[in-house]
């Protein structure tokens, strides 16, 4: 629910969901549970259809799958890790797996530094092979000899019926069970690899710069404002004062008084409903920041 630019993290995920024509959509919630049923209700104002999986205790990355199995119709699933930040084509991704008549599709993409990842290996057809743990460097450059160089990119499309055979409620984890399962049990499992834009922004200081490579375009985003001059985002209703100084990249949300002594500095994004009046320092101020 961390916001990315002007609205929620997860509800950017939802809307690109939308537009790949995929409605019918479970949100497997925890920590703060309220928060996003509030926000997103039955999906209607989405124009998706959304339900909701609560874990009441934790059931690492793939276990609160098998609470859905009341929602699952046999169609594939399509999967997402909610931390990642890619222009991703979904459409295609779908495409590839029905294509390939695979059991399971996992995205994968390249890193210059692979050494935090755990490695996908694949054969010349696209198929996995095998998963290789995190490397030291010098394992790494072993790796990127052999041509190993693709790592696990969060987003997968799963055959349903794989999941039959593990208990409903007890811990699962895609990496470390569930995936090397299906390949020890003869299943397909193929990699569809994305060479655009991709960032696992699971610490602040890369949710940070997701926000500022989306006013840098390096991602697309539908901004729901308009561009008041290149890599400067103004929100909608938002009063801009001719002797304000607005400095590239910033974004100014909805409702905003920026007067006449407001600087805002390049990589700032200013909350909707906030009336700025003096220098900022380089961040990202919340909805209803007040500076005079």
């Amino acid at each position: 629910m961390l916001p990315l630019i002007d609205r929620p993290f997860l509800q950017w995920l939802v809307e690109r969901c939308v537009a790949a024509q995929v409605t019918d959509i479970l949100l497997n919630v925890h920590y703060q549970a309220d928060q996003v049923r509030s926000w997103f209700g039955d999906g209607s104002k989405f124009d998706a259809q959304i339900r909701y999986i609560e874990e009441t205790t934790p059931l690492d990355t793939a276990g609160a799958i098998t609470l859905a199995r009341p929602y699952l119709t046999g169609a594939p699933l399509l999967v997402f890790n909610a931390d990642i930040l890619t222009d991703l084509d979904l459409r295609a991704l779908l495409q590839y797996h029905q294509d390939q008549q695979s059991a399971v599709t996992l995205t994968l993409t390249k890193v210059e530094d692979i050494t935090p990842f755990g490695l996908v290996e694949l054969d010349e057809n696209g198929r996995v092979l095998a998963f290789r743990e995190k490397p030291t460097p010098d394992r790494a450059q072993f790796y990127l000899a052999q041509g190993i160089n693709t790592i696990n990119a969060g987003t997968y499309v799963i055959d349903p019926q794989l999941f039959a055979t593990y208990p409903e409620g007890e811990p699962l984890s895609f990496e470390r069970v569930f995936f090397p399962e299906v390949l020890d049990r003869g299943y397909k499992m193929t990699g569809f690899i994305w060479a655009g834009y991709w960032l696992d922004v699971g610490t602040p200081q890369k949710f940070y710069q997701a926000q500022i490579d989306i006013l840098q375009e390096k991602v697309k985003f539908n901004f729901r404002g308009t561009i008041l001059s290149p890599g400067i985002w103004i929100g909608h209703n938002t009063k801009i004062s001719e002797t304000a100084t607005l400095n590239s990249p910033c974004y100014i949300g909805d409702n905003c008084h920026i007067l006449e002594n407001a600087f805002i500095p390049s990589g700032t994004i200013v909350g909707a409903n906030s009336l700025i009046n003096d220098r900022l320092i380089r961040g990202i101020y919340p909805q209803g920041t007040l500076v005079l």
